[in-house]
């Protein structure tokens, strides 16, 4: 992660599902741990999005409305983006937006 922890504003409080789930949970602890790490936590972040958009399909948010210059462009692509469309979407449920939207 780029920029530093502290200046990004503040992170979301995960949905209950996520609490739920022993997997989603062993990684938003892992994320904590290395959120103001020097070399960051941008593969802990990929790798819940991951997870949550391969197991948890009906609880990744719908395409963002305002402020997303990615959503578009996932919007039109194919089946080949489906599931990095939903990976960025999930971001929205451990991060905060300036991060969540980047990829």
């Amino acid at each position: 992660m780029a920029e530093d922890p502290r200046k990004v504003g503040e992170r979301p409080v995960p949905p209950p599902f996520m609490w739920g789930c022993p997997e989603c949970a062993r990684l938003l602890l892992r994320l904590g741990r290395q959120w103001a790490a020097a070399e960051g936590c941008f593969w802990e972040q990929l790798q819940l999005a991951r997870h949550i958009a391969a197991a948890h399909p009906d609880d990744v948010p719908p395409q963002h409305i305002n402020g997303c210059d990615l959503c578009p462009y996932y919007a039109r692509c194919k089946d080949e983006a489906a599931l990095i469309w939903a990976q960025h979407r999930a971001r929205d449920l451990f991060m905060p937006p300036s991060i969540a939207r980047l990829i």
